[in-house]
């Protein structure tokens, strides 16, 4: 089927082998390590506050997707942390009125407080639904961008929760059209997928799967004139707020591979787009593993205390000893693991390059666990590291690093050093790999010592390795294998380029 010129059918059920190819384990095992810490989070301040947070960056990038307006980050950061005011916009940030952008920003926050409750009065799904999303989602929102029949674009008037009554299509940058569902179908094809989706629940499809099948086949549909990918990306948050995971925040950055994943959904390939949704979540996940010691720190009423501590004294101790031990002796084994990976590549590396009129000099070493001599190496590019991938680096739950040294001239350092995700009391383990290089400046005229000064730290993967307790180890090491070996050539990638 081609890639790009589509034309509309029946929206179609979840593939018979969904359960061995679309669901993700370590993105699952994550979320319930997560889980475990929400519910003694929830009534929180600081909790909250991050809720909010997250609701307001997924009113405000939601937008954006769509086009409906543009809001330079510095003003998207101000607005996310400190609520939707127009004293905190200039018309610099934007290129609309400052007044009509916060009214469809409120629109999208108020739809997704809606989401909450309507999760909370454990309504089923529907159609009635649906439209009413379209109708609090367009509020403020008067008009659409349409071509008239002589392909000119033109601006016409919105109706709001009312089912399209002319044929939509989408345009590909290479001029040919994706064709969605015909208005005279929208009724049975949405009664199908709400149906479908019903089903899905009975199931017990796992959230992510659902999110992804939900958000692509209503996109299919495109129901109404100008929305749909509003809509789309609410029913999907819907489905993961039923499930207690963290709203669906897809932001002007991931754009380009959730449009991509889009694109493959068309063509019957759905995993890419349960991908993306997964990392998303990670993504979110991390931040609030970040929150805990902080929220943890607010002091509730002492009998409360008393109360939650003697509960989980009974309850989680001897468990959480047990994850705890689990998890650092699967990083052990993956430190070993990257340690001796990385001394074979430096063998291969060496032995490739050298020549008689050119060394190339290779070597790995590693700081593991307890070696009170080296394991504190490299704190601050494993801090950098992680601000960068926005989570909370722990290197006082865990520490250990492996490094490949390439020297040519210069050298090169590639880091991978494994640390907690999130702060205490979270059991998620990991690692970030990333490479900079290493120079030794001459002595100065004052006689002062040669010193020795790095590069910045270049990220070798968009997102650490990660792994829960529960998960089997055997799955895990080939989980790091492929993350490994992957960051390694980029690795090599980037010693190339500073040759």
């Amino acid at each position: 089927m081609d890639f790009h010129n589509l034309s509309w059918g029946e929206i179609t059920d979840l593939p018979e082998d969904w359960p061995q190819t679309l669901v993700d384990a370590p993105t699952h095992a994550l979320v319930e390590s997560w889980k475990q810490q929400a519910d003694d989070l929830r009534q929180k301040t600081l909790y909250q506050g991050f809720l909010e947070r997250l609701g307001r960056e997924w009113a405000i990038e939601t937008g954006i997707i769509e086009g409906l307006y543009d809001i330079s980050e510095a003003g998207t950061k101000t607005l996310i942390e400190q609520g939707f005011q127009a004293s905190f916009l200039t018309h610099d940030d934007t290129n609309q009125p400052v007044a009509d952008v916060l009214n469809k920003i409120r629109d999208q926050y108020d739809a997704l407080q809606g989401l909450y409750a309507f999760v909370g009065g454990q309504r089923p799904l529907g159609t009635s639904y649906i439209r009413e999303l379209h109708q609090v989602l367009t509020a403020h929102q008067r008009t659409y961008e349409a071509r008239d029949t002589l392909g000119n674009r033109v601006e016409r008037e919105l109706p709001r929760g009312v089912w399209k009554s002319l044929p939509n299509n989408v345009e590909h940058p290479d001029d040919t059209q994706f064709e969605f569902c015909p208005p005279e179908h929208v009724d049975a094809e949405m009664e199908r997928l709400v149906a479908m989706h019903q089903s899905h629940e009975s199931q017990k499809v796992p959230p992510d799967v659902q999110a992804a099948w939900l958000h692509h086949r209503f996109t299919l549909i495109h129901p109404f004139t100008d929305g749909n990918g509003r809509v789309a990306r609410c029913l999907a948050t819907l489905v993961l707020l039923k499930a207690h995971w963290l709203p669906l925040v897809v932001t002007r950055t991931d754009r380009a591979n959730y449009i991509d994943a889009i694109r493959h959904a068309d063509r019957g390939i759905l995993r890419p787009l349960v991908d993306v949704f997964g990392k998303l979540q990670r993504i979110a996940i991390r931040k609030a593993f970040s929150l805990t010691d902080q929220v943890l720190d607010e002091a509730p009423a002492l009998d409360s205390l008393l109360a939650r501590a003697r509960k989980r004294l009974d309850d989680r101790t001897q468990q959480a000893e047990k994850d705890r031990d689990r998890a650092v002796a699967v990083a052990d084994s993956l430190c070993e693991f990257a340690y001796q990976r990385a001394k074979a590549v430096a063998t291969q590396t060496e032995q490739a390059l050298s020549t008689p009129n050119f060394s190339v000099k290779c070597r790995a070493d590693c700081g593991r666990r307890n070696d009170e001599a080296t394991e504190n190496w490299f704190y601050l590019q494993s801090v950098d590291a992680a601000k960068k991938l926005d989570y909370f680096a722990d290197r006082q739950r865990y520490s250990a690093w492996v490094r490949l040294q390439i020297t040519a001239g210069h050298r090169t350092e590639i880091l991978i050093s494994f640390h907690g995700i999130g702060k205490h009391p979270s059991v998620v383990l990991g690692a970030a790999i990333m490479a900079y290089s290493r120079s030794r400046t001459e002595r100065s005229t004052k006689g002062e010592g040669a010193h020795t000064q790095l590069g910045p730290v270049v990220l070798l993967a968009d997102e650490p390795f990660e792994f829960t307790p529960p998960e089997d180890p055997a799955a895990v090491q080939q989980r790091f294998q492929r993350w490994l070996d992957a960051g390694l050539l980029r690795g090599i990638v980037y010693w190339q380029t500073t040759i």
